[in-house]
């Protein structure tokens, strides 16, 4: 009797170990979408990312959208990427080597980055600004990125913790941003040490708008001192032509994957616009064929985005079709509400003439992302302008790589170039 009661369970223990081993070989086949060719750069970066792409989808991706309302995808989408943004940079070692604390400046919190016993190379400093729609992300989730700038260019980091949509409308994230900024140039020099006209401001995808948009308008009102630089990370710029090349090959080859989408996109800047997204989803279809574009802007709109016929004819993505500009649909209500900002250039930093006055600029760009074009125009656009600019397109990266920076060769090599790029400016600084 002993002896069939120990077999049982061992058949048991067995039958268990079995299936779930046969759930989880379903369910990765389930979940398996072989990566675009180029897709990241090594063998082990692809093997990594046929990990945490599907990973990405179950948990947040596919449960975002089963909810009815918009605010409650946001809440979701916030949850899921604050926990698993804790499993990213954990071979990050600044050796206790950076002095990190919060603090509150004019009302906005901030967290600094700082070499213990101010052992910096510089006397310059990085004003960083994170991503995620400006309704997704917070500093934390930027921690062993900014860090490891920090320890590497032993430069003085701030990060802004500034609102978000939709409880925040534009432009609330833009005057939290300048309010911490103004105090910084104001009481950075006492506190910590640094010289302000060496200051660089640094933001990815929204937070590469933000970085902008302000750098725009200290420039406008001619504030002093001038920033000595800016960095924009895949940044998100404009939302009048949802129809550029690296949209449609979005459709193309990377609808289904977790990566920033058309349709995120409409609907955070919306959010981001004051439109309450629970009640006019309706308009999203729309407003991804340009339906939301009244007709008396498109040429402004046109004049500011004409290098993206230079990009049609030049960049193929390894002579992969793309499909040609689909009909547009128009929205006469979405064209009224959006009106007032698609050339505004605090809420489409793309969309301002004159751009001549802008600091030394450089700006990444990923070939996998929507927001690649964008990037290049603004780019050119500055280039033309006179602006010193150092655009750097990856042609294996993808949006929001540098989450991945220690997971990946793409997106490590980035941060150096970042890195490299930023050095120089503030060391170019001392010298002027």
């Amino acid at each position: 009797m002993m002896l069939k009661a120990e077999k049982a369970p061992t058949r048991s223990k067995y039958f268990v170990i079995c299936l779930v081993a046969f759930a989880m070989i379903t369910t990765g086949y389930l979940l398996y979408k072989p990566l675009p060719d180029g897709f990241t750069v090594t063998k082990w970066d692809r093997v990594v990312m046929h990990i945490a792409e599907p990973a990405l989808r179950v948990a947040y991706y596919y449960p975002s959208r089963m909810f009815s309302k918009a605010s409650s995808m946001v809440q979701w989408t916030r949850g899921a990427l604050n926990i698993l943004s804790k499993t990213l940079g954990l071979l990050v070692n600044t050796h206790g080597q950076i002095e990190i604390k919060w603090h509150s400046w004019n009302g906005t919190p901030v967290k600094v980055y700082r070499p213990k016993n101010n052992k910096t190379s510089t006397d310059g400093a990085v004003i960083f600004i994170h991503g995620g729609g400006f309704a997704l992300g917070n500093v934390d989730m930027y921690d062993s990125l900014v860090e490891r700038m920090a320890y590497d260019m032993k430069t003085l980091f701030i990060s802004i913790e500034y609102r978000l949509s939709p409880e925040t409308v534009f432009p609330g994230g833009i005057l939290d941003c300048e309010s911490a900024i103004e105090y910084f140039f104001k009481y950075g020099e006492a506190q910590f040490g640094i010289n302000t006209s060496k200051i660089v401001v640094m933001g990815d995808s929204a937070g590469g708008n933000l970085a902008t948009v302000i750098a725009q308008r200290r420039a406008d009102r001619k504030a002093s001192p001038t920033l000595a630089g800016q960095v924009l990370i895949y940044p998100l710029l404009q939302m009048a032509d949802m129809q550029t090349i690296s949209y449609r090959y979005f459709f193309s080859r990377l609808s289904g994957y977790a990566l920033v989408d058309p349709e995120s996109v409409a609907y955070y800047y919306m959010f981001y616009a004051g439109i309450n997204m629970d009640e006019k989803s309706y308009l999203v279809p729309s407003v991804m064929s340009n339906g939301h574009v009244a007709s008396h802007l498109q040429e402004e709109i046109d004049e500011m985005m004409k290098y993206e016929n230079v990009i049609e004819s030049t960049r193929q993505y390894k002579n992969h079709t793309i499909p040609d500009r689909w009909g547009v649909l128009p929205n006469y209500e979405a064209q009224r509400l959006m009106e007032p900002f698609l050339t505004n250039p605090d809420f489409s930093p793309l969309m301002r003439k004159d751009l001549s006055t802008l600091p030394p600029t450089m700006v990444l760009t990923c070939e996998f992302d929507i927001l690649r074009d964008e990037g290049i125009i603004y780019a050119h656009r500055l280039e033309e302008a006179g602006v010193p600019t150092t655009l750097i397109n990856y042609e294996n990266g993808f949006h929001a790589m540098l989450n991945f920076h220690s997971e990946l060769h793409e997106a490590s090599k980035s941060v150096d170039d970042i890195e490299s790029w930023t050095l120089a400016i503030i060391n170019g600084a001392n010298e002027n």
